[in-house]
């Protein structure tokens, strides 16, 4: 597998790409950053009751289970975000929605686990 590693010093940017899959994946921070600094589509893809229970300001629930048969309402080219507990559902996620069409994926590495150890 050959992976590319793109470091931008000036805001601590670090974003990890896979040639193979075209899935981008990002750390917390990476996803603070964006956060702070710009409008993004951030999916949550957790149950519902996990995302009740707490979850990133601004996230639009779209569990997993359910996901495949929800038709999104962005655009294929729109980066979004994916997040999960840990990571494992996000990966799935991103996967399916690279399999429909959307071309700027963000996976984040850790989810909310370790967006909570931040």
């Amino acid at each position: 597998m050959i992976v590319s590693i793109l470091v931008l010093a000036t805001v601590g940017i670090v974003l990890f790409t896979s040639n193979e899959s075209g899935i981008a994946k990002i750390d917390v921070e990476t996803l603070q950053n964006r956060l702070e600094n710009e409008e993004i589509t951030l999916l949550d893809v957790r149950e519902s009751t996990e995302y009740e229970g707490g979850h990133i300001e601004g996230a639009v629930n779209a569990p997993l289970s359910s996901l495949n048969t929800t038709e999104l309402p962005y655009s294929k080219d729109e980066p979004i975000f994916v997040i999960c507990r840990s990571g494992n559902r996000s990966a799935q996620a991103a996967k399916l929605l690279q399999e429909r069409g959307y071309t700027e994926i963000y996976d984040v590495s850790g989810g909310m686990i370790a967006w909570e150890q931040q």
